[in-house]
């Protein structure tokens, strides 16, 4: 219920938002998805995404990470086989600071957000047994990102054109993040977006 609280509360705040922009430009809405690497108290494999909304230099986002930490336990007919070792499950609302540069934008983000972990205690007899917790965690993030620098038609898989110039397009980029919280980490990420970079 706390997670879905969330994810409604940014979605109402940005839709409310939108609406009041001024028609003359674009809003500044985007989303994103990450792949990266986390280290710390909890470390593993990192996939997840964002959402986000600007107004002005101000960004709000809405952050989901999935942190995986999977251990080998041998092999079935050379096939490696593995078990869940540890995972983490993030949703969190950052307030933060975004400054776009032609093509390019950098930001800083923190807030709160709702950890659930869930963890292996137990592994006797090939018996997995899980504890699982929850926590209040205070996340953090600096992005750095490109994109169109001006409206270009929208290009699939960055390389054939559809449609008219628009403001809407992909981006890539870079993405230091952690959480600190009663099990802390950070990382390290490669970020793919769609939406509006900036005002064009």
């Amino acid at each position: 219920m706390k997670k879905k609280a969330l994810i409604l509360g940014f979605v109402l705040f940005i839709g409310m938002n939108c609406f009041a922009q001024e028609e003359k430009t674009n809003p500044i809405v985007y989303a994103e998805i990450i792949i990266g690497y986390s280290n710390g108290s909890s470390k593993g494999v990192t996939g997840g995404a964002t959402f986000n909304y600007q107004k002005n230099k101000n960004l709000f986002s809405y952050r989901f990470l999935e942190i995986t930490e999977n251990r080998k336990d041998g092999s079935f007919f050379g096939i490696p086989n593995y078990i869940k070792v540890e995972e983490i499950n993030e949703h969190a609302l950052m307030y933060g600071r975004r400054f776009v540069e032609d093509n390019l934008s950098y930001s800083f983000s923190a807030g709160i957000a709702y950890v659930d972990r869930e963890f292996l205690i137990d592994d006797t007899n090939g018996v997995l047994k899980y504890n699982n917790t929850q926590s209040i965690g205070f996340p953090f993030e600096l992005n750095i990102k490109w994109f169109n620098a001006k409206k270009e038609p929208f290009r699939i898989y960055e390389m054939i054109p559809v449609g008219k110039p628009t403001s809407f397009a992909n981006s890539i980029g870079f993405k230091f993040y952690g959480n600190v919280s009663k099990t802390s980490f950070v990382g390290l990420g490669i970020t793919f977006g769609l939406g509006w970079h900036k005002n064009y």
